[in-house]
């Protein structure tokens, strides 16, 4: 994967965050079309850049904070 790709995946659960419409992990994997290991990866970017993210079981969506 490389930077370009990197930065869209991490814009794309951004706005998907945003919305509250991502899933759960498997299901966010699969639509990025990346392995959930990549998908951890993709949000330990987020949180490494100061943007707080979590998953709510209760939405079953990653949600910004």
């Amino acid at each position: 994967m490389n930077i370009t790709q990197n930065t869209e995946l991490i814009e794309r659960v951004i706005e998907l965050s945003e919305n509250k419409s991502t899933g759960s992990p498997s299901v966010l994997s699969d639509k990025l079309g990346v392995s959930q290991r990549n998908l951890y990866r993709i949000l330990d970017c987020i949180k490494d850049s100061g943007i707080a993210i979590s998953y709510s079981r209760t939405l079953q969506s990653y949600i910004l904070e």
